[in-house]
Protein backbone atom coordinates (compact mmCIF):
# COMPACT_ATOMS: atom_id res chain seq x y z
CA UNK A 1 0.00 0.00 0.00
CA UNK A 2 1.26 3.49 -0.91
CA UNK A 3 0.36 5.40 2.25
CA UNK A 4 1.12 8.77 0.69
CA UNK A 5 -1.17 8.17 -2.27
CA UNK A 6 -3.91 6.70 -0.08
CA UNK A 7 -4.00 9.81 2.10
CA UNK A 8 -3.73 12.14 -0.89
CA UNK A 9 -6.63 10.39 -2.63
CA UNK A 10 -8.82 10.94 0.43
CA UNK A 11 -7.95 14.63 0.40
CA UNK A 12 -8.60 14.91 -3.34
CA UNK A 13 -12.00 13.27 -2.91
CA UNK A 14 -12.89 15.89 -0.30
CA UNK A 15 -11.70 18.75 -2.49
CA UNK A 16 -13.64 17.44 -5.49
CA UNK A 17 -16.79 17.49 -3.36
CA UNK A 18 -16.12 21.14 -2.46
CA UNK A 19 -14.89 20.44 1.07
CA UNK A 20 -11.57 21.82 2.32
CA UNK A 21 -10.34 19.38 5.01
CA UNK A 22 -8.11 21.85 6.85
CA UNK A 23 -11.11 24.15 7.32
CA UNK A 24 -12.76 21.51 9.47
CA UNK A 25 -14.26 22.81 12.72
CA UNK A 26 -13.32 20.81 15.81
CA UNK A 27 -15.57 22.57 18.30
CA UNK A 28 -15.00 19.81 20.87
CA UNK A 29 -11.23 20.07 20.52
CA UNK A 30 -8.80 18.02 18.45
CA UNK A 31 -9.44 14.27 17.98
CA UNK A 32 -8.15 12.08 20.80
CA UNK A 33 -7.34 8.45 21.49
CA UNK A 34 -9.78 7.21 24.14
CA UNK A 35 -7.25 4.72 25.51
CA UNK A 36 -4.21 7.00 25.85
CA UNK A 37 -6.07 10.31 26.22
CA UNK A 38 -3.57 11.88 23.81
CA UNK A 39 -4.53 14.16 20.96
CA UNK A 40 -3.85 12.90 17.46
CA UNK A 41 -1.23 14.90 15.63
CA UNK A 42 -0.30 16.14 12.18
CA UNK A 43 -1.93 14.45 9.21
CA UNK A 44 -4.11 12.30 11.47
CA UNK A 45 -5.98 15.39 12.62
CA UNK A 46 -6.98 16.06 9.02
CA UNK A 47 -7.78 12.42 8.25
CA UNK A 48 -10.07 12.06 11.25
CA UNK A 49 -11.52 15.50 10.68
CA UNK A 50 -12.73 14.48 7.21
CA UNK A 51 -15.33 12.20 8.75
CA UNK A 52 -18.83 13.28 9.76
CA UNK A 53 -18.64 11.81 13.26
CA UNK A 54 -19.42 14.03 16.23
CA UNK A 55 -17.20 12.56 18.96
CA UNK A 56 -13.58 13.62 19.33
CA UNK A 57 -12.64 10.16 20.68
CA UNK A 58 -11.38 7.17 18.69
CA UNK A 59 -10.57 3.54 19.48
CA UNK A 60 -9.31 0.49 17.65
CA UNK A 61 -11.56 -2.56 17.39
CA UNK A 62 -9.70 -4.32 20.20
CA UNK A 63 -9.69 -1.21 22.40
CA UNK A 64 -13.47 -1.02 22.12
CA UNK A 65 -13.66 -4.57 23.48
CA UNK A 66 -11.24 -3.72 26.32
CA UNK A 67 -13.57 -0.87 27.29
CA UNK A 68 -16.42 -3.41 27.54
CA UNK A 69 -17.99 -2.17 24.33
CA UNK A 70 -18.12 -3.21 20.70
CA UNK A 71 -18.09 -1.68 17.23
CA UNK A 72 -21.52 -1.82 15.63
CA UNK A 73 -21.88 -4.27 12.77
CA UNK A 74 -21.32 -2.71 9.36
CA UNK A 75 -19.30 0.28 10.60
CA UNK A 76 -16.26 1.22 8.51
CA UNK A 77 -12.92 2.05 10.11
CA UNK A 78 -10.87 5.18 9.41
CA UNK A 79 -7.13 4.75 8.72
CA UNK A 80 -4.54 6.68 10.73
CA UNK A 81 -0.83 6.88 10.00
CA UNK A 82 1.85 5.91 12.49
CA UNK A 83 5.62 5.71 12.24
CA UNK A 84 7.88 2.92 13.44
CA UNK A 85 11.33 4.20 14.30
CA UNK A 86 14.14 1.87 13.28
CA UNK A 87 16.64 0.69 15.86
CA UNK A 88 20.37 1.36 15.24
CA UNK A 89 20.71 -2.29 14.21
CA UNK A 90 17.82 -1.97 11.74
CA UNK A 91 19.31 1.26 10.36
CA UNK A 92 22.63 -0.47 9.72
CA UNK A 93 20.95 -3.40 7.98
CA UNK A 94 19.00 -0.97 5.81
CA UNK A 95 22.20 0.93 4.88
CA UNK A 96 23.82 -2.30 3.78
CA UNK A 97 20.73 -3.37 1.84
CA UNK A 98 20.30 0.01 0.13
CA UNK A 99 24.02 0.55 -0.45
CA UNK A 100 23.88 4.10 0.92
CA UNK A 101 24.03 5.90 4.26
CA UNK A 102 20.99 8.13 3.77
CA UNK A 103 18.17 5.76 4.72
CA UNK A 104 14.79 6.30 6.33
CA UNK A 105 14.95 6.61 10.13
CA UNK A 106 11.38 5.37 10.35
CA UNK A 107 8.75 3.62 8.25
CA UNK A 108 5.03 4.41 8.02
CA UNK A 109 2.22 2.00 8.72
CA UNK A 110 -1.56 2.32 8.89
CA UNK A 111 -3.86 1.40 11.75
CA UNK A 112 -7.65 1.38 11.75
CA UNK A 113 -9.74 3.28 14.30
CA UNK A 114 -13.42 3.82 14.99
CA UNK A 115 -15.16 6.89 16.33
CA UNK A 116 -17.18 6.54 19.54
CA UNK A 117 -20.24 7.30 17.40
CA UNK A 118 -19.64 3.86 15.87
CA UNK A 119 -19.23 2.07 19.20
CA UNK A 120 -21.83 0.75 21.64
CA UNK A 121 -21.31 0.20 25.36
CA UNK A 122 -18.57 2.80 25.85
CA UNK A 123 -19.36 6.03 27.68
CA UNK A 124 -18.11 9.30 26.21
CA UNK A 125 -15.74 11.31 28.44
CA UNK A 126 -17.12 14.48 29.99
CA UNK A 127 -15.11 16.77 27.70
CA UNK A 128 -16.65 15.27 24.55
CA UNK A 129 -18.96 18.24 24.08
CA UNK A 130 -18.57 21.57 22.25
CA UNK A 131 -16.85 24.25 24.30
CA UNK A 132 -18.84 27.20 25.53
CA UNK A 133 -18.46 30.09 23.06
CA UNK A 134 -17.20 32.80 25.45
CA UNK A 135 -14.83 30.36 27.19
CA UNK A 136 -13.44 29.21 23.85
CA UNK A 137 -12.78 32.79 22.76
CA UNK A 138 -11.12 33.57 26.08
CA UNK A 139 -8.90 30.53 25.63
CA UNK A 140 -8.10 31.56 22.06
CA UNK A 141 -7.00 34.98 23.30
CA UNK A 142 -4.55 33.35 25.72
CA UNK A 143 -3.35 30.57 23.41
CA UNK A 144 -0.32 32.53 22.22
CA UNK A 145 0.90 33.39 25.73
CA UNK A 146 3.33 30.42 26.06
CA UNK A 147 4.95 31.06 22.66
CA UNK A 148 8.64 31.87 23.12
CA UNK A 149 10.12 34.86 21.31
CA UNK A 150 6.79 35.98 19.84
CA UNK A 151 6.80 38.37 16.88
CA UNK A 152 5.35 41.84 17.38
CA UNK A 153 1.62 41.94 16.57
CA UNK A 154 0.73 45.33 15.12
CA UNK A 155 -2.84 46.48 14.44
CA UNK A 156 -4.05 49.15 12.06
CA UNK A 157 -7.24 49.82 10.16
CA UNK A 158 -5.07 50.08 7.04
CA UNK A 159 -3.36 46.69 7.38
CA UNK A 160 -4.13 43.55 5.43
CA UNK A 161 -3.41 40.40 7.46
CA UNK A 162 0.21 39.45 6.81
CA UNK A 163 3.46 38.28 8.33
CA UNK A 164 6.54 40.30 7.40
CA UNK A 165 9.69 38.19 7.26
CA UNK A 166 11.77 41.36 6.90
CA UNK A 167 10.62 43.00 10.15
CA UNK A 168 9.34 39.85 11.91
CA UNK A 169 5.97 41.52 12.53
CA UNK A 170 2.44 40.18 12.26
CA UNK A 171 0.22 42.84 10.72
CA UNK A 172 -3.50 42.68 11.54
CA UNK A 173 -6.61 44.81 11.11
CA UNK A 174 -8.41 45.58 14.38
CA UNK A 175 -10.66 42.88 15.82
CA UNK A 176 -13.70 45.10 15.24
CA UNK A 177 -13.04 45.01 11.49
CA UNK A 178 -13.70 41.28 11.29
CA UNK A 179 -17.15 39.79 10.95
CA UNK A 180 -16.61 37.74 14.12
CA UNK A 181 -14.06 37.07 16.83
CA UNK A 182 -13.45 33.51 15.61
CA UNK A 183 -12.58 34.91 12.17
CA UNK A 184 -10.10 37.31 13.77
CA UNK A 185 -8.37 34.55 15.74
CA UNK A 186 -8.32 32.13 12.78
CA UNK A 187 -6.61 34.84 10.72
CA UNK A 188 -4.20 35.74 13.53
CA UNK A 189 -3.29 32.07 14.03
CA UNK A 190 -2.56 31.75 10.30
CA UNK A 191 -0.05 34.61 10.40
CA UNK A 192 1.45 33.44 13.69
CA UNK A 193 2.12 30.02 12.16
CA UNK A 194 3.92 31.78 9.30
CA UNK A 195 6.09 33.53 11.88
CA UNK A 196 7.31 30.23 13.33
CA UNK A 197 9.27 29.70 10.11
CA UNK A 198 11.68 32.53 10.99
CA UNK A 199 15.35 31.53 11.39
CA UNK A 200 15.29 32.31 15.13
CA UNK A 201 12.36 29.94 15.63
CA UNK A 202 11.91 26.79 13.52
CA UNK A 203 13.90 28.02 10.52
CA UNK A 204 11.34 26.55 8.14
CA UNK A 205 11.81 29.06 5.32
CA UNK A 206 15.39 27.95 4.67
CA UNK A 207 14.24 24.34 4.41
CA UNK A 208 11.72 25.16 1.68
CA UNK A 209 14.11 26.71 -0.83
CA UNK A 210 13.21 26.04 -4.44
CA UNK A 211 10.82 27.21 -7.10
CA UNK A 212 8.80 30.11 -5.67
CA UNK A 213 5.40 28.72 -6.57
CA UNK A 214 6.10 25.39 -4.88
CA UNK A 215 7.71 27.06 -1.88
CA UNK A 216 4.80 29.49 -1.50
CA UNK A 217 2.20 26.72 -1.82
CA UNK A 218 3.92 24.63 0.84
CA UNK A 219 4.20 27.51 3.31
CA UNK A 220 0.58 28.54 2.77
CA UNK A 221 -0.55 24.97 3.41
CA UNK A 222 1.51 24.88 6.62
CA UNK A 223 -0.19 28.09 7.79
CA UNK A 224 -3.65 26.82 6.80
CA UNK A 225 -3.19 23.55 8.68
CA UNK A 226 -1.55 25.20 11.68
CA UNK A 227 -4.37 27.74 12.01
CA UNK A 228 -6.91 24.92 11.83
CA UNK A 229 -5.08 22.99 14.56
CA UNK A 230 -4.94 26.05 16.82
CA UNK A 231 -8.63 26.75 16.25
CA UNK A 232 -9.33 23.13 17.15
CA UNK A 233 -7.32 23.41 20.35
CA UNK A 234 -9.25 26.53 21.30
CA UNK A 235 -12.56 24.97 20.27
CA UNK A 236 -13.51 27.82 17.93
CA UNK A 237 -14.70 27.66 14.36
CA UNK A 238 -12.26 28.19 11.52
CA UNK A 239 -14.66 30.25 9.37
CA UNK A 240 -15.07 29.92 5.64
CA UNK A 241 -13.89 32.94 3.69
CA UNK A 242 -14.21 34.24 0.16
CA UNK A 243 -10.96 32.38 -0.56
CA UNK A 244 -12.89 29.13 -0.53
CA UNK A 245 -13.92 29.30 -4.15
CA UNK A 246 -13.47 27.03 -7.14
CA UNK A 247 -10.08 28.48 -8.09
CA UNK A 248 -8.77 28.02 -4.55
CA UNK A 249 -9.79 24.36 -4.49
CA UNK A 250 -8.48 23.71 -8.00
CA UNK A 251 -5.10 25.16 -7.04
CA UNK A 252 -4.71 22.77 -4.12
CA UNK A 253 -5.84 19.82 -6.21
CA UNK A 254 -3.07 20.60 -8.68
CA UNK A 255 -0.51 20.83 -5.87
CA UNK A 256 -1.48 17.43 -4.41
CA UNK A 257 -1.60 15.75 -7.81
CA UNK A 258 1.98 16.96 -8.47
CA UNK A 259 3.33 15.73 -5.13
CA UNK A 260 1.48 13.11 -3.09
CA UNK A 261 3.70 13.76 -0.05
CA UNK A 262 3.25 17.50 0.25
CA UNK A 263 0.22 17.37 2.56
CA UNK A 264 1.91 15.02 5.02
CA UNK A 265 5.01 17.23 5.06
CA UNK A 266 2.89 20.36 5.54
CA UNK A 267 0.78 18.80 8.30
CA UNK A 268 3.98 17.71 10.05
CA UNK A 269 5.49 21.19 9.77
CA UNK A 270 2.21 22.69 10.99
CA UNK A 271 2.23 20.38 14.01
CA UNK A 272 5.75 21.49 14.92
CA UNK A 273 4.66 25.11 14.52
CA UNK A 274 1.68 24.54 16.82
CA UNK A 275 3.92 22.80 19.38
CA UNK A 276 6.21 25.83 19.26
CA UNK A 277 3.32 28.27 19.75
CA UNK A 278 2.07 26.24 22.71
CA UNK A 279 5.55 26.06 24.23
CA UNK A 280 5.45 22.26 23.99
CA UNK A 281 8.54 20.13 23.51
CA UNK A 282 7.74 16.79 21.88
CA UNK A 283 10.01 13.75 21.64
CA UNK A 284 8.90 12.53 18.24
CA UNK A 285 10.29 9.07 18.87
CA UNK A 286 7.71 8.50 21.58
CA UNK A 287 4.72 10.11 19.91
CA UNK A 288 2.91 9.83 16.63
CA UNK A 289 3.70 12.94 14.59
CA UNK A 290 4.72 12.58 10.97
CA UNK A 291 8.08 14.30 10.85
CA UNK A 292 9.27 16.15 7.77
CA UNK A 293 12.43 14.04 7.78
CA UNK A 294 10.37 10.88 7.85
CA UNK A 295 8.25 12.08 4.98
CA UNK A 296 11.23 12.97 2.86
CA UNK A 297 13.06 9.71 3.42
CA UNK A 298 10.51 7.03 4.30
CA UNK A 299 10.78 4.14 1.93
CA UNK A 300 14.09 5.37 0.53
Amino acid sequence: MDIYQTVTNRILDQLQSGTVPWRKTWTTGLPKSLTSGKEYRGINILILGMTTHTSRYWVTYREALKHQGHVRKGERATPVVYWKWRTPEEMQKQRVKAGKDDVAPCVPFVNAVFNLDQVEGVRSPDDDVPQDGPKALDFAAKLLDPMPDKPAIRHSAMFQPAYSRLTDDVLMPHLQQFESEPEYYATLFHEIVHSTGHSKRLNRFKKTDGEFEKRYSFEELVAECGAAFLCGIAGIQNPDTDALQAGYIENWMEVFERDNRVLLRAASAAQRAVDYVRGVSIDTRHSEPVTEQANEHAGA
